[in-house]
This record gives structure tokens, sequence and C-alpha cells, in this order.
């Protein structure tokens, strides 16, 4: 059994208790399918995490960490502000450099006899979203299906599901209307794994996934929220990253 992590974003008390959740189960393996910082007061413990774990693919986050440039292309500001910071703060860190090189070795995306794994899309492994409406877009999932054999897992939009290609067309499956379990056959699936640390479907509890060859189950832990919000609220000059950990959006 796997442990499925994404989008961390530097969240420490929705990471520790995921790993401490997915230790009950005495999973094999944690992979990890990126964004380790972003938003969140506690990058670089999540990142010492991270550099234990068996599988750790490069997330558009991780990404502009170890660029030498102003993202001025990015237009979240929020977003575009918490890289910044992590670069200063990594700077002044004992261990700066064993930190970026970690870094920099993430692969963008992983090809194993079992799945593909990334973190935005099969087409696309750092940037591109796959949302749940994307399933009425046949030209984007028609082009997606080619690029994977039969089962991929991502991250990216922080909202978790499953999206299925049977016979007739693309549907998605959110974890509530499968009763949080999937079981695996000949179709087609993408899995999204959802947020550790800041989900966006409403629900601010961590999400992350088990995975065995003929299953996959979506778990939801609860963390101190409010110490997360606390903790971000102090080293922000705003709360809006504070309300969205808060709110699950």
């Amino acid at each position: 059994m796997i442990a499925i992590l994404s989008d961390i974003h530097g969240n420490l008390e929705a990471l520790e208790a995921v790993l401490a959740d997915a230790a009950a189960f005495n999973v094999d393996a944690v992979y990890c399918l990126g964004d380790l910082i972003g938003y969140g007061p506690d990058p670089i413990p999540c990142i010492e995490y991270a550099m234990s774990w068996d599988i750790v693919v490069r997330g558009n986050f991780d990404n502009a960490a170890i660029s030498d440039d102003d993202l001025s292309g990015w237009t979240a500001f929020h977003a575009r502000k918490t890289v910044l910071r992590f670069r200063s703060q990594l700077n002044q860190h004992s261990r700066r450099h064993s930190i970026t090189d970690f870094l920099s070795s993430l692969p963008t995306h992983l090809n194993t006899t079992d799945a593909l794994y990334v973190h935005g899309s099969p087409r696309n492994y750092l940037n591109e979203y796959l949302f749940p409406e994307d399933t009425y877009n046949p030209r984007k999932m028609g082009s997606l299906e080619p690029l994977f054999r039969s089962l991929c897992f991502c991250g990216r939009t922080h909202i978790p599901g499953i999206f299925h290609r049977d016979a007739l067309a693309w549907g998605f499956t959110s974890p509530a209307k499968c009763d949080h379990q999937y079981p695996l056959s000949d179709d087609k699936v993408i899995c999204n794994v959802g947020s550790v640390g800041q989900p966006r479907d409403g629900d601010p509890r961590a999400s992350y996934v088990l995975f065995t060859p003929d299953n996959i189950t979506f778990r939801r832990v609860d963390y101190d929220v409010d110490l997360t919000s606390r903790k971000i609220r102090n080293d922000e000059d705003d709360d809006f990253p504070g309300q969205r950990v808060r709110d699950g959006r």
C-alpha cells in the first residue's frame, strides 16, 4: 500500500497529521506529487520530511523556488509572495545547499508499471489544471488519454476525485459519491489526490489517498487548522491564506 500526497504547501500541522494517519495503515511507501512550498508558514520542515520519502515529483511552486527570476509572470499575488519569501528563508538556513540540491533533483514526472505520477496533468506535468468540469471538454480529455497507459495520479487543483473513461465518455466521481473507495478496473483513470495543506473543495481537512493495485482510498484527516492559520497570520501582512486554510477553499 502506498500513501500518495500532494500540494502540502508548507502546512506542517496538516502534513504531520497525514503522516500519522498513513502510519496507522502500515504503508509501504510515501509518494508526493509536488508543491511542498507556498502559502503555508513552514516550508522548510515540510521539505525535510519529503527528503526521506520514496518518490517526490516536482510541482510548479517547487520549480519556481529554484529559479532565479522575479516571477513577474505570476499574477496571483499571495502565491508569488510566498515563493519569494521562501527563497529568502532558504538563503538564511543552515541546510540551504542540501535543500536546494534536493529540489533541483526532483523529476517532473514518474512513469512506473503501475501509474504515471505528475503534479499537473499527463500533458503538462507542472502547470496544467484538470478540473471536474473538464469532463465536459471532450477535446481536452481526448488529448490526455493517449499520454498514459491506464492510471495517472495528479494534484494541482487541490480538488480530490476520480476522472474515469468508460466505453462512452469521461466522467468525474467525487470521493463522497464513491464512499471514498474507488475499485480499479480496465477503465482509464486519472486520480486527483487533493491537497494536504490547502484543500479547495470546501472541506478544510487534509486530503490524501491510499493506493493498492486494486483500489484507491480517499482519506480526510483533521489537524490543528487554527494553529496553522495563526502562524500564517503572524507571517503575513494579511490573512487571506489563513482564511483559505480555515474555509477549505
